[in-house]
């Protein structure tokens, strides 16, 4: 098959991939630019019971520690100025404490050791410490 009779049969294919392709791309570099806002506030929730709410954004540069006590091991937080991060967790993995400081909601920790504690950095709102578990049925 010569090009000119490749490109005559796969046109219309070759610009629907394309078009697909940029449009792709777009969204994926929209998601990944990092939005920043004033309002930066962490609700602590544990089995979708409101435990503690924390505005990020009156917080200083300096990291300060909140402990919380989780279903299986207490949980170290630890917070500053527009981030929040698990310093120290009682889980096996240790996947929450490897995911460093979080200050986007594109970003999420979860910690299912101890009942799907979530910790979700966010620009408007960050939520923290959500069950998963009974929706999953992971025990």
């Amino acid at each position: 098959m010569t090009a000119k009779a490749f490109f005559r049969k796969y046109l219309w294919d070759l610009i629907v991939v394309g078009t697909l392709t940029v449009v792709s791309s777009g969204f994926a570099i929209y998601l990944a630019i990092p939005k920043n806002s004033d309002e930066h506030t962490a609700n602590v929730t544990r089995d979708s019971t409101a435990l503690l709410s924390i505005d990020l954004s009156l917080e200083s540069d300096s990291p300060r520690q909140i402990v919380i006590q989780g279903v299986m091991t207490p949980m170290t937080l630890e917070v500053k100025k527009n981030a929040i991060r698990v310093s120290e967790s009682g889980c096996r993995n240790q996947y929450c404490v490897y995911a460093g400081w979080v200050s986007d909601s594109n970003h999420p920790i979860v910690c299912a050791y101890n009942h799907g504690l979530h910790i979700d950095g966010a620009a408007p709102s960050l939520l923290i410490a959500r069950s998963f578990i009974g929706k999953f049925g992971c025990r």
